[in-house]
């Protein structure tokens, strides 16, 4: 039991990589900016992968917060709110239209923000 809870210990000091989201910003049409601007030590480069939803190498590949569909920095865009990512028919149907892409919510900051 001793040897349980040393190990409890050992792993709480790991730190969790933080997700995509936290560090990067999208637009919707292939732009990215860091959320903070250290140095390139913690923001780790990416490396060009071919993406699942455009069949195109792209730098940011991750899921919807709302559908979990497959988005790339193409198609994806940055909760003004929480700063999730959602992917463009999430940002369109769920009453951002398009003319309004630029302050997307997900959907559970819709619930909230009027």
């Amino acid at each position: 039991m001793i040897e349980g809870a040393a190990n409890l210990n050992a792993t709480s000091d790991v730190e969790n990589p933080a997700k995509l989201c936290d560090r990067y910003y999208l637009f919707g049409d292939g732009t990215i900016i860091l959320r903070d601007m250290n140095p390139d030590g913690v923001n780790p480069g990416l490396v060009p992968r071919v993406a699942s939803c455009c069949r195109r190498p792209q730098l940011i590949i991750d899921q919807c917060a709302n559908c979990t569909f497959d988005l790339c920095e193409e198609c994806g865009y940055s909760c003004v709110e929480c700063h999730e990512f959602i992917c463009h028919t999430c940002v369109t149907l769920f009453g951002n239209r398009p003319e309004e892409a630029e302050h997307p919510l997900c959907e559970v900051c819709q619930m909230f923000v009027s």
